[in-house]
């Protein structure tokens, strides 16, 4: 599920002086609720309700203001927000929404496979949809979706179907074939959406195990049960997600965009702010989440959970973990103990004896493979996505998250990651000091190639 053969290294941005450059931008936080701009008060008062904690609600409103300058987008308030914690949720949710689609259906997904959305296949129901006039519009990874049989996309455009392919492996666009859009989006009629890190694939369809398998030999991963999370959202912020997936179309396919953009009514409670990165990447704002997680972590005051499908840290990512440890905030890493990247896992594995020796909690999925993306620190500050910790992310792929502020989403977001722990071996300290010399040394040799991951 990526694409990790691609050569070439991502462009890092130096953190410590970006950091330091945003800071001095910063603006008051913004808030956009679904009838107005809220004023400054009624920000202050608003963001106090979302903790208790005076230190915590100190540090997060610090962030906050970094966040709206690296990212370009305000917060949006009266949202509701759906965890979706798995492959076949999130396909079950996606049939819903799809039949319901009235105007318009937007999706953008780095692999887009013919998939069983419980009953009926994709290309099924988007064909019906079709024929019953709603425009369809599609954007796919090129490379992550090159296993995909043509015939998918050649009837869908027959029905009337116009699709985007993101940088075609062509003559005209070697120079920029490295860079990916790993970004899975739907849009449905401006009004829901689903984001995070569920691909359009049939490996979600699988219900096998990885408890049986001998960890001396990788299993079939396309059999295994693949652990994921999305989010599905209603409310204002839907139309950022909207103008992202319209940053991405082709300008070569014209669109008609009016009911791209409806009057958006209050949904629920929730804060959200929408972080896109572009594939291309020239300056050091080009890598706003990549920016913004570090400085979240940077601001945590108690605790921070971290799942990452592909856990391979820069310098700065792997500072700001330590030293947030160091400071006494208690760190927990949920990452995989297989992956389609032996790679990875190798540079993944690397990382623990400086990471365990300040005290960071390890934990490898053993009974699925792990590729949601999420982070969630002192209770009030959560992100679902589709970036992973790792220079491809950070450098590299164009990708989509989502911040969601609020104790409920965190206390989700906790518990479930408590419930995967429970599946998990932990990674204790004498026991890692005690594996082979073989495998330290492959594992130390392979982070001459972790700017490539």
């Amino acid at each position: 599920m990526t694409s990790l053969w691609l050569s070439g290294c991502a462009t890092i941005p130096d953190a410590k002086q970006a950091l330091s450059e945003i800071k001095t931008q910063t603006q008051p936080v913004t808030v956009v609720t679904a009838k107005q701009t809220l004023p400054p008060g009624k920000v202050d008062q608003a963001l106090k309700k979302l903790t208790s904690d005076e230190s915590i609600r100190t540090s997060l409103a610090e962030h906050l203001r970094v966040e709206q300058a690296l990212s370009g987008n305000s917060l949006y308030a009266d949202n509701k927000v759906t965890m979706l914690f798995n492959g076949e949720l999130t396909f079950s949710h996606m049939r819903q929404a799809l039949e319901k689609a009235q105007q318009h259906i937007h999706l953008e997904y780095f692999t887009f496979e013919d998939v069983d959305l419980g009953g009926i296949t994709l290309q099924a129901l988007l064909l019906e949809k079709l024929a019953q006039g709603v425009s369809v519009h599609l954007i796919y990874d090129a490379i992550g979706s090159a296993d995909t049989p043509p015939a998918l996309f050649d009837h869908l455009k027959a029905a009337g179907a116009k699709i985007t392919v993101f940088h075609p492996v062509q003559a005209s666009s070697l120079a920029s074939i490295n860079q990916r859009d790993h970004r899975k989006i739907m849009v449905v009629d401006g009004k829901l959406a689903i984001v995070g890190g569920v691909n359009l694939s049939k490996t979600y369809q699988s219900k096998g195990s990885l408890r049986f398998f001998s960890k001396q030999k990788l299993p079939d991963l396309q059999q295994a049960n693949w652990r994921d999370t999305d989010i599905m959202i209603t409310g204002p912020v839907v139309a950022n997600i909207q103008q992202a997936f319209l940053a991405h179309w082709d300008a070569a396919q014209p669109l008609d965009t009016r009911g791209f953009f409806p009057t958006l009514t209050k949904q629920g409670g929730q804060f959200v702010r929408v972080i896109t990165t572009p594939a291309s990447k020239r300056k050091n704002t080009d890598s706003p989440y990549y920016l913004a997680l570090i400085a979240a972590i940077q601001n945590a005051q108690h605790h921070i959970i971290l799942n990452s499908a592909y856990f391979v840290p820069t310098s700065a990512q792997e500072e700001a973990l330590v030293n947030a440890a160091d400071r006494g905030v208690q760190v927990s890493l949920l990452v995989p103990s297989f992956s389609d990247s032996t790679l990875s896992m190798h540079v993944q594995r690397s990382h623990y004896s400086h990471l365990l020796k300040h005290g960071i909690a390890i934990y490898e999925m053993q009974d699925q493979v792990l590729h949601a993306k999420m982070v969630s620190i002192d209770g009030v500050w959560s992100v679902i996505g589709s970036s992973n910790f790792d220079y491809r992310s950070a450098g590299i792929n164009a990708e989509i998250d989502v911040v969601i502020l609020g104790n409920d989403t965190a206390s989700l977001l906790e518990s479930r990651f408590e419930q995967d722990v429970k599946n998990a071996e932990k990674i204790e300290w004498q026991q890692w000091q005690e594996r082979p010399l073989w495998q330290k040394i492959k594992q130390q040799s392979s982070r001459m190639f972790e700017g490539m991951l």
